[in-house]
């Protein structure tokens, strides 16, 4: 069971520090070490991919993306006004990003568990798709991050209220953004690894969303508001017809 305790003051300050000078590395060293492994591949490698090297390396690029994005915006983060209030803010938050380490792993798993189960004739076009949907998705996230700015973070804490752009459309776009990315990863290789990994990272996403709200309600009487009249991953349909 996640351990309710309250964190003290101390403890919640190393927490922030940690998140902006130590995560952040991490992230960016994944992010690099991909960067490297697009060049590098090796016999093993090829061996499982089979008759799908472009998929491997389609995903080489989505993780790069992906833990270069995270590195940047939590060095570059704002000031923290609310830190995490207890441990389950820290741990959800850390077992999402166990699941991006993971994500870096899977090619330490049996050859079964890699080998890709799309037709061979349907393996280029679903790269393509899963390439296509990585886009989107990063799109959609840097969107996000883009009005977040500064407000970014990987622990469960309030910074600044963002409610301007895409989040007048709905709470969490980032996430949204990251399904997407998550997607894009199921499609460019159809494996067994993929298939347990993503629907569990993506239901830790939705599990740490709706804390984080709960987090800004404690907070902020205008998020409450907010929270009534938009959609959290998708926008609300009364939204689309008053548009």
């Amino acid at each position: 069971m996640i351990p309710r305790t309250t964190l003290g003051r101390r403890a919640a300050m190393v927490a922030i520090y940690l998140e902006r000078y130590g995560l952040s590395l991490v992230y960016l060293g994944l992010a690099g070490y991909q960067l490297h492994q697009m060049w590098v591949f090796d016999a093993a490698e090829r061996a499982a991919l089979g008759t799908n090297p472009l998929g491997g390396i389609a995903q080489q690029i989505i993780r790069m993306q992906l833990n270069g994005y995270i590195g940047v915006m939590l060095l570059l983060g704002a000031r923290v006004t609310v830190p995490p209030q207890t441990f389950k803010d820290l741990f959800i938050p850390l077992a999402a990003t166990f699941f991006n380490l993971l994500y870096n792993a899977v090619t330490w798993l049996p050859a079964g568990c890699l080998r890709n189960l799309c037709p061979p004739d349907w393996q280029a076009p679903s790269v393509a798709a899963g390439l296509g949907l990585n886009l989107l998705g990063l799109a959609v996230a840097i969107w996000g991050a883009v009005y977040l700015g500064r407000s970014f973070g990987v622990f469960i804490e309030v910074k600044q209220v963002v409610m301007a752009g895409p989040y007048a459309w709905v709470r969490h776009p980032m996430y949204a953004g990251y399904l997407c990315l998550m997607g894009g990863l199921i499609l460019v290789n159809f494996s067994l690894a993929y298939f347990i990994l993503v629907p569990m990272h993506g239901s830790l996403l939705v599990y740490r969303a709706r804390l984080e709200e709960a987090r800004l309600a404690e907070s902020s009487p205008a998020y409450r508001e907010y929270r009534q009249r938009t959609g959290c991953l998708l926008p609300k349909f009364s939204q689309l017809w008053q548009s």
